[in-house]
């Protein structure tokens, strides 16, 4: 399992949220305006979690939902990680200390990544941001947030990632719970916060999806300690009694796959869909695959398939696609800037092993798709 290589580089000075929520007559503290976690400063502990805690089903399909500032905000191309206690470098790729976290759990258990990602990107001055996120929780405004593919019925375990801003969560954490249908899950709350823990934030989340099978005791972890954090989210998780998910087909029928680059081996996941079942057909393929826009590896293949049918112009980290339009399939491993396409893809599966490999590849490669009991 590939362990995260980071360096949270200089806090600046802190703006915090938290003492505007409550106190308002006390001066906010300061914070450097670039990212992610300086909002947040929560002023009480956590709340004590009342919720039992059941066993779980040995079978389960994991999502790992976060929301993160980098990934919603018009932040400058050049904005500096040096100057920010909430960004993370990982290799050369920088990401919130939200992301990373959510990258960790993954590392340990699996599961698919969604980023939760407004419609409207928020400011990148960070007083703005700041009060937005006072305006929008005064008013409980729920942000309305992109369009998305994500189906959450395949899922029996969510969990939900976000800094802490003013307290609590960022108010589009509660859209995407008022959004999609969480009834009878078990949801697992994770945060990253400035130093003074999850606020009430779980007991918010909780009280925000009352269908909610259970709400599991969630991980709050200081931004200056998420570059060594591998063992505490890995404690964390055990202490749940959440393991790595089977790397088989799971519940939805999908079927696993290996993509092979070079000497690594990663794993993947064919969805149960007509046009992947066709592509399935023609395993083990090998593709040479070229880099374009530091977002993902594309190449053309020399079949024709019948049931291409529908698509879409955006795409979540790992997506294996096909493009009808331009005959060819193409693996996602990084969102961008600009994360609408010029074309429709239509998914046919995921990478579900880390994708840091695909920052340090070359140009052009040849990446060979398998079923994952398949000798290539």
């Amino acid at each position: 399992m590939k362990r995260f290589t980071a360096v949270i580089l200089a806090v600046g000075l802190i703006f915090s949220l938290a003492a505007c929520q409550n106190q308002d007559d006390e001066p906010p503290s300061v914070s450097t305006p670039s990212a992610e976690n300086q909002e947040p400063a929560a002023s009480a502990e956590p709340a004590e979690q009342d919720l039992t805690q059941s066993e779980i089903p040995e079978t389960k399909s994991i999502l790992i939902a976060y929301f993160s500032l980098g990934r919603n905000a018009d932040s400058p191309k050049d904005i500096d990680a040096s100057t920010s206690a909430s960004l993370v470098m990982d290799g050369e790729e920088q990401m919130g200390t939200t992301e990373y976290v959510a990258h960790l759990i993954q590392d340990n258990v699996g599961g698919d990544l969604h980023s939760i990602q407004t419609l409207d990107p928020y400011s990148s001055d960070f007083d703005t941001v700041v009060d937005q996120n006072h305006e929008e929780q005064d008013a409980g405004t729920l942000p309305v947030l992109m369009t998305s593919d994500l189906d959450v019925s395949q899922y029996d375990i969510v969990f939900i990632g976000y800094p802490i801003w003013a307290t609590s969560a960022p108010q589009a954490v509660f859209s995407f719970l008022s959004q999609y249908d969480l009834f009878g899950k078990t949801l697992i709350p994770f945060c990253t916060h400035d130093g003074y823990g999850a606020g009430s934030s779980y007991k918010d989340i909780a009280d925000a999806v009352s269908g909610a099978r259970e709400v599991l005791d969630g991980l709050a972890v200081e931004a200056s300690d998420v570059p060594d954090s591998e063992e505490t989210v890995a404690e964390w998780l055990r202490s749940i009694d959440i393991e790595q998910q089977s790397e088989t087909a799971n519940q939805s029928g999908e079927t696993a796959i290996t993509i092979s680059i070079g000497d690594t081996v990663l794993d993947g996941v064919l969805y149960n869909t007509a046009l992947a079942n066709e592509i399935q057909q023609y395993f083990p393929l090998t593709i040479s695959m070229t880099g374009f826009g530091g977002r993902e590896y594309y190449g053309g293949v020399d079949f024709y398939l019948e049931n291409a049918e529908g698509g879409q112009k955006n795409f979540e980290n790992g997506d294996i696609t096909y493009c009808q339009a331009h005959h060819n399939m193409a693996i996602f491993y990084a969102q961008t800037d600009d994360p609408d396409l010029s074309v429709e893809v239509i998914p046919i599966g995921k990478v579900t092993s880390d994708l840091g490999i695909f920052h340090e590849l070359p140009g052009s490669v040849e990446i060979t798709f398998a079923l994952a009991d398949s000798l290539i």
